[in-house]
């Protein structure tokens, strides 16, 4: 194997096991996220879609390669005059050019796969930050309303017993003009009674001094 197609399968063992690696299920999003946005990542993401471009011509460029020798040795014929040894060295070319269009091809096929899952991921955890903030947002809201409520209780409960103070106090005082007009209605019934007992004596008085 070449040296090129020796590190294009290096790329490819790296990417199945990288590919494995994102699709753990206990690694959270928000992990990845943490891990895609650190210094040395953010410094390689610098030049990102040049590293990306590059290595998908690179990888189309391979595989191209590798299809036209397919093709190339797939269709030599040999005659009945070859030796064996040739027929051995074109199978063979054959067969290093169909392992390189599999190499080539799952490289890049991976390559294009982990970059959508990254993105996935990337857009999971973002996903997965507003919805911690929207619940954190609504047991806000939750202990805010709770909070008013509870204060609304408070002030309704002041407020009757305000108003029951208000009545407690013109009871009071009702009772208070009740008993006051009840001793003036005694005392305007003794007053009465005075004046009456005056005025029959007056009567009397006035009828025995006629009689004589």
């Amino acid at each position: 194997m070449t040296i090129q197609w020796t590190f294009v399968s290096g790329i490819l063992y790296g990417e199945i096991a990288l590919t494995l690696i994102l699709l753990l299920p206990w690694i959270r999003p928000s992990t990845w996220s943490k891990l895609l946005k650190s210094r040395v990542v953010s410094a390689i993401s610098a030049f990102g879609q040049v590293y990306y471009i590059a290595s998908v011509v690179i990888l189309f460029v391979l595989f191209a390669d590798a299809l036209r020798e397919v093709r190339k040795y797939s269709h030599v014929t040999l005659d009945g005059t070859a030796r064996a040894g040739e027929d051995a060295v074109i199978h063979m070319r054959l067969f290093r050019a169909q392992r390189n269009i599999y190499i080539s091809g799952f490289s890049l096929l991976l390559f294009l796969v982990i970059n959508r899952i990254t993105s996935l991921l990337a857009r999971s955890a973002q996903m997965e930050a507003a919805s911690e903030a929207a619940m954190r947002q609504a047991e806000s809201a939750t202990k805010t309303a709770k909070t008013l409520m509870d204060a609304g209780g408070e002030g309704e409960v002041k407020d009757l017993n305000r108003k029951t103070e208000e009545l407690g106090a013109q009871l009071k005082k009702a009772h208070t003009d009740r008993e006051t007009l009840k001793k003036q209605c005694e005392g305007l019934q003794r007053e009465y009674n005075r004046v009456a007992d005056q005025l029959a004596a007056y009567e009397n008085a006035t009828d025995n001094k006629k009689d004589k």
